[in-house]
């Protein structure tokens, strides 16, 4: 405004240097000072420009800026409802904040004598401030999650270890029940000798009435020792088919 009063009175004085009949000149000392003021205003002028500017600019990375990190934010957001974000996104993020505020803080400097400035960096704080504390509930909602996953984690460890317990747990048991048919089959089978070695060792007699009588008890003995042969086959016993088909020759003679 200065500028153009001092334009102003520079035209005026000129029209009336040119409309007297009697030419009036200005002094060179006041002409000289009315230039130094002139180009002092312009430069005050351009400066003035050149700040705001540089004000303007500063404003646009800002909120360039904060557009990136809100759609970080939304990226972050729907990784939390699915389970798959990471503390590095929020981390990222708040690495982008503290620069921006670092920028506010340049900014916030230059608009001590601009009052719409001073409008504009409330308005960008108080976003900041609004992004600050979403990050801040995304942040304790990926916490919950890493602490849920990993008590189920160890929860599973801990199932884990009680399935290899029990699982050790069985091979014992299985392996006693082995050991146990085993010895099963083997007391069979020493049954199944038992009853064949009383049938070999039947006594001789010479009456016939005895002698039919001592037939009947070592076939009873080898149908006995048969019994148990075939109970020890089927625990397992190797030696028992053969000692079958032996006992089964005796009796068909």
């Amino acid at each position: 405004m200065r500028i153009v009063k001092i334009a102003l009175a520079a035209a005026l004085t000129l029209l009336l240097v040119a409309s007297c009949k009697e030419p009036k000149y200005v002094s060179k000392q006041e002409y000289d000072a009315l230039v130094k003021e002139y180009e002092e205003l312009q430069a005050g002028s351009k400066a003035i420009r050149e700040q705001h500017a540089e004000q303007a600019a500063a404003v646009d990375r800002i909120l360039q800026q904060l557009s990136q990190i809100s759609g970080s934010t939304v990226t972050l957001r729907t990784d939390v409802e699915q389970g798959t974000a990471e503390m590095t996104q929020v981390e990222q993020i708040e690495s982008g904040l503290v620069n921006i505020k670092a920028q506010m803080d340049e900014l916030e400097a230059l608009s001590k004598n601009n009052k719409q400035l001073k409008g504009v960096v409330a308005s960008l704080k108080k976003v900041i401030a609004e992004k600050e504390a979403e990050i801040e509930q995304l942040k304790e909602e990926i916490r919950r999650k890493d602490e849920t996953i990993t008590a189920q984690h160890a929860t599973i460890e801990e199932q884990s270890g009680t399935i290899e317990s029990q699982n050790a747990t069985i091979a014992g048991q299985q392996e006693n029940l082995r050991a146990l048919l085993a010895e099963q089959a083997q007391m069979l089978f020493q049954a199944g000798v038992d009853f064949e070695n009383l049938g070999d060792e039947a006594p001789e007699v010479s009456l016939k009435k005895n002698k039919q009588k001592m037939a009947n008890f070592q076939d009873n003995m080898y149908q006995k020792a048969i019994v148990y042969y075939k109970q020890a086959q089927a625990a397992g016993y190797p030696e028992a088919a053969f000692r079958i088909s032996q006992v089964e020759e005796k009796l068909a003679h």
